[in-house]
């Protein structure tokens, strides 16, 4: 599992770390469907909720890329400048800078290794969740891949760690927090991150030893495996395998990633950014194993690297560690300027650039993308001009109700905005806008002269005082708050550094935001047209502009095939039988070594920590239970948030008539503000919200109780413990609470029901979504639809978050433009089935810092008093659930009949998913299985369906709290095979040999996932999950107990549980696959009984 290329998404700002979570798909299908601490194999995790922060994770990054600028005093490469105070240089070390970071309570120093040059940036910070990196420019020529298939390759084993994959052993093994590597259209990254000190120093090590020595250097298998190959089958035709080619068939299957890459190309045609990183299909073939081995020769030096440390070790120790490795290195003779990444000069006149992207049968019309885009420059944005395009870009774009945005939503002439800002990722700035769902080439000139009217008019009148207000609290909020969500605040400190430190200027500055925060401030009052120029300057009089435009094409996808096929026919026929057979015998032994386990000598080069090195006691969440209001349960959760207070006011839903909950994931967009209210309209609610607070959002959830044995243990739930749950939750320093909480009332129960024209804007945008999902993220639905059919929160999860809300929307956008009135009705009765919640239904859940908790409590107190409950007599909704409420859909659960069923979608690749029912209602889920799942993921599957196979990922996932367990492949060339490797899981883990050391590695893998650091709303939301659920702090030590204490015995229960599961059809064990309609019509001649069914209905 590794973080895919950025080029995919090139044009979205940061890093799309979320990303990461499709690799390894999560049994629910939707955010906003989860069963609580069940929906992974660890029961732990904290209910995913779509909230609307503020600034979260893209705001962290949004912040760091943005101000690390250009530095004065300076120079990446050059000589050491002086800097604030003197510090004694560590041996073999010179100091370039030293300064402290008093924003965040850090000190950075940056030190160049004098023999060969490289540089270190040390950021000394007291978090025991230390980040190491280390980061190669790697520009292309070409589009082969190379930069890819190099960051797979290397992490195949090393000088030191001559195993098959390092990389897949430390996943096992450690006690990690960020494992990963990943692909930028001009630098290659590789991080790690863990909260133990020598798990720390292990993964570091493996990581240096393996990008500065790697097996693939000597092995031309690894290049093959990861890379490409040839291959043959029975009848001596050729075909192509290897990861990152089958990946990027994926990620070429995209029209939003093709669409994103032809943005790219287009504003720098002459420099290193017109290729693909990532590689071409088309293209990987044509890599050869000198071109790889060079590749590495020429980047993979010290004299072209940046080493990145974070946290609470000791600066010395990071510096002796490294010098163990560079000091074998001389220096390499302008590195800098071998790697360095060219200047795009600005073109003189704009341009217009189109290309076809797939689309499925039928689903052709107003499939046409467009954007417009500019390269912004040909230098970095100073930091001044970086935080004020942040400040334009929330002005702008930064929600629905900003300028641009919904002045382009509201145009009708798309389904959805994209792009939406200034991108400073790269070496030069650049700025896309754009919508999805076009008509045709008309509506992208459209698009186009609406864009440039909403700038000119900014910059003839500028913007409101007001919008400015807020726009500014909003990102000074967010730059205070520093909230990095589920990434480690240290990944945030290094990525951000990158986007400036791969150019040779000056990591630290950018994190100084208190100076340039107050400079902005100041030139906005000494030159209120300042923004105005800027868009004036960067934008509209520059004429380095393309229209990009990706019209839809049924047929493009039968000519990629048709197109290889003559591709391989060409290839076969030039060669010999000879070299035919030689193909054939390299296959041959890559699957023999692939197959062929790694020597014990091999396996105990690995650095691992052993079960004396964790921590036996789960982590305490302080959770203080109070009532508000006379009746209202409250949870308070005190922990440091600088002032700010974290707030959820959640109540049960269950009652709601059954036809209406696929609603509710419009009504909570309309309930986060989406339409405005009786007295705001959504642009000034929008400046409201973003004035006094830090966001403000409406959410609802499934949830899972805890249903006990008589023992009192945790057993597997029948569907009478499945809930549903709405919630406000909102964030404001602790001066704004007032506010906060007024706007939780209105804008649960004042919202705007009849602007119809926004309602079917949002309903297309859905559209869009999961249009674009479906290719993206097959894994995520196919599993979904498994689970619908074995419990209620997967049946619930379908209907409003899988194929069946797909149908659902384009229902709902029909009636929404021919019968409004009824969808409103609809929609009214939600509003008015909320005004029945009894008081004793809330849960208020706070966390915040003492002094803030205590200036809450007042004001919460008087919010309690005063919210809407149901009058006495009246059912409320949490009585409601048996007659029409949520435990109603149990009857068409008890319908549903497993099938195996193949969805056809618009891809090259297939998503392929497997599973069903393992244990009854009342049995009891041990942690064992939670080990079991990381042994198979980290070993069995990885070998079979990504090693040999191809596949980009797989999982396995057993759901706690349902019973259930699903098998799943992402990014897959093969459906059949994959589904028989699924089926013979059992049997392995019944036969196999596995050593307890084996065993011992998974357990350290989950205890890894059970210690993850958690910000402290995280925190807070753990402690509320376990208050709804029941789960209690001696649940989640008793399944800590039994992850620590799983035996090789455990695992051979379990296969024959699972085999028992295979063989019985009461247990329901189904397929859903989402692939190409070629590959699953394969799939029926090869005798899988599959029901074909097209996503999209044609």
């Amino acid at each position: 599992m590794r973080f895919p290329p950025l080029l995919a998404a090139c044009l979205v700002s940061a890093l799309l770390l979320s990303l990461i979570l499709t690799l390894m798909p999560p049994m629910s299908v939707t955010s906003r469907q989860v069963t609580r601490l069940a929906s992974t194999s660890v029961p732990r995790a904290v209910p995913t909720r779509s909230r609307a922060r503020g600034s979260g994770l893209m705001s962290a990054f949004g912040l760091i890329p943005r101000l690390s600028k250009i530095r004065r005093g300076y120079r990446g490469g050059g000589r050491a400048y002086s800097t604030a105070r003197a510090m004694v240089a560590p041996v073999g070390y010179e100091v370039v800078k030293e300064e402290e970071i008093e924003e965040y309570s850090a000190k950075a120093t940056i030190f160049r290794h004098k023999k060969t040059g490289a540089e270190v940036l040390s950021m000394e910070k007291d978090d025991d969740n230390k980040v190491f990196g280390v980061a190669f420019r790697t520009p292309v020529d070409d589009s082969m891949g190379i930069p890819h298939i190099l960051e797979h390759s290397v992490l195949c084993g090393s000088r030191k760690y001559p195993t098959k994959s390092p990389f897949i052993e430390l996943r096992k093994s450690s006690l990690h927090t960020f494992l990963n590597a990943m692909t930028f259209p001009d630098r290659t990254l590789y991080p790690v991150a863990s909260q133990n000190d020598r798990d720390f120093y292990n993964l570091a090590d493996v990581y240096l030893d393996s990008v500065l020595h790697p097996r693939a250097k000597t092995d031309p298998m690894v290049m093959a495996q990861e890379g490409w190959h040839y291959e043959v089958n029975g009848e001596k035709e050729l075909n192509i395998k290897g990861v990152v080619y089958n990946e990027m068939k994926g990620v070429y299957s995209s029209p939003s990633s093709l669409h994103g890459m032809l943005t790219q190309r287009s504003l720098f045609p002459d420099v290193t950014y017109k290729e693909s990183s990532g590689g071409d299909p088309e293209r990987i073939p044509d890599l050869t194993y000198q071109k790889f081995k060079e590749f590495h020769d020429n980047y993979y030096h010290p004299s072209n690297a940046k080493f990145f440390f974070y946290g609470n070790d000791p600066v010395q120790k990071r510096l002796d560690f490294l010098s163990n490795y560079l000091d074998e290195f001389d220096s390499l003779p302008n590195a800098r300027e071998l790697s360095s990444v060219g200047t795009q000069a600005l073109v003189s006149e704009p341009y217009t650039i189109t290309q076809y992207v797939p689309v499925a049968k039928g689903q052709e019309e107003k499939q046409t993308i467009a954007s417009v885009a500019w390269l912004a420059g040909e230098d970095k944005l100073s930091e001044l001009e970086s935080l004020a395009w942040r400040l334009i870009d929330h002005l702008l774009t930064g929600n629905t109700a900003a300028k641009l945005r919904k002045t382009l939503t509201d145009s009708g002439l798309g389904s959805s905005v994209i792009g939406g800002g200034m991108s400073t990722y790269l070496k030069q700035p650049y700025y896309t806008i754009g919508l999805k769902g076009l008509e045709d080439d008309k509506s992208a000139d459209k698009m186009m002269s609406i864009t440039l009217d909403v700038l000119n008019e900014v910059v003839e009148s500028g913007f409101q005082d007001e919008a400015l207000e807020a726009a500014l609290n909003r990102v000074e909020f967010s730059l205070r708050e520093f909230d990095t969500g589920s990434t480690r605040r240290g990944m945030a400190f290094l990525f951000g550094a990158m986007s400036s430190w791969n150019y040779d200027q000056d990591p630290v500055t950018g994190f100084k935001f208190e100076k340039v925060l107050a400079e902005l401030k100041s030139t906005l009052k000494s030159n209120p047209k300042y923004l105005q120029e800027l868009i004036q300057t960067r934008l509209l009089s520059n004429k380095h502009r393309v229209l990009v435009i990706s019209k839809p094409s049924v047929s493009l996808e039968e000519e990629k095939e048709t197109k290889l096929k003559e591709r391989l026919r060409a290839e076969r026929e030039k060669m010999t039988e000879e070299e035919i057979e030689k193909v054939g015998e390299i296959a041959k032994t890559l699957t023999q070594r692939q197959q062929t386990p790694d020597p014990p000598e091999a396996i105990k080069t690995i650095p691992r920590l052993t079960l004396e090195d964790l921590d036996k006691e789960t982590k305490n969440i302080p959770t203080v239970k109070e009532t508000f209001g006379g009746s209202v349960i409250g949870l308070t959760h005190t922990l440091p948030t600088n002032g700010i207070l974290y707030a959820d006011v959640t109540f049960e839903i269950s009652g709601l008539d059954s036809s209406l909950i696929p609603l509710l994931n419009l009504f909570t967009r309309i309930g986060s503000g989406a339409t405005g209210t009786k007295d705001k309209d959504r642009v000034e609610l929008r400046q409201y919200i973003d004035t006094h607070t830090g966001g403000v959002s409406c959410d609802w959830e499934t949830s899972t109780s805890v249903a006990r044995r008589e023992d009192g243990l945790a057993a597997v739930a029948p569907p009478d413990k499945t809930q549903l749950f709405l919630s406000m939750s909102g964030k404001a320093v602790k001066e704004k609470l007032g506010e906060l909480f007024g706007l939780f009332n209105e804008m649960l129960h004042d919202c705007k029901l009849d602007d119809k024209e926004r309602i079917v804007q949002m309903l297309k945008e859905s559209k869009s979504a999961l249009e674009s999902s479906f290719v993206s993220a097959g894994n995520r639905y196919a599993v979904g639809r498994l689970s619908s059919k074995n419990h209620l929160p997967g049946l619930i999860g379908e209907l409003t978050g899988g194929l069946s809300y797909y149908n659902f929307v384009c229902d709902t956008l029909n009636e929404a433009q021919t019968d409004f009135t009824n969808l409103q009705n609809k929609l009214q009765r939600i509003k008015d089935a909320i005004r029945t919640v009894r008081k004793s239904d809330y849960v208020i859940n706070l966390t915040g810092d003492q002094k803030t908790l205590d200036k809450a409590r007042p004001l919460v107190h008087a919010y309690a008093a005063e919210l809407p409950s149901a009058d006495e007599g009246v059912e409320s909704l949490s009585e409601q659930v048996q007659s029409s409420g949520v435990l109603s859909l149990a009857t068409d659960l008890k319908k549903a009949t497993p099938t195996d069923e193949g969805v056809q979608i618009p891809t090259q690749v297939n998503y392929v998913a497997f599973g069903g029912r393992m244990y009854k209602p009342g049995e009891r889920v041990p942690g064992s299985t939670s080990v079991i799942s990381t042994f198979l993921r980290t070993g069995y599957l990885w070998d079979k369906i990504r090693v040999i196979g191809g596949a980009y990922g797989a999982g396995f996932s057993i759901n706690a709290r349902m019973g259930t367990y699903a098998f799943s492949s992402y990014r897959d060339p093969n459906v059949v095979k994959t589904v028989e490797n699924y089926k013979k899981v059992a049997e392995f883990l019944i036969d196999a040999d596995i050593p307890q050391a084996e065993v011992e590695r998974a357990i350290i893998g989950t205890i890894s996932t059970l210690d993850s650091p958690q910000t402290p709303y995280g925190k807070g939301m753990t402690g509320l999950s376990r208050h709804m659920t029941g789960y209690t702090k001696e649940d989640a030590q008793r399944w800590r107990d039994e992850v620590l204490a799983t035996s090789v015995e455990d695992f051979r229960e379990f296969g024959r549980r699972l085999k028992s599961a295979l063989e019985n059809e009461s247990s329901s064990p189904s397929v859903a696959a989402f692939g190409s309609k070629s590959a699953l019509e394969q799939a029926q001649k090869e005798g899988m009984k599959i029901q074909l069914m097209d996503a999209f209905g044609s």
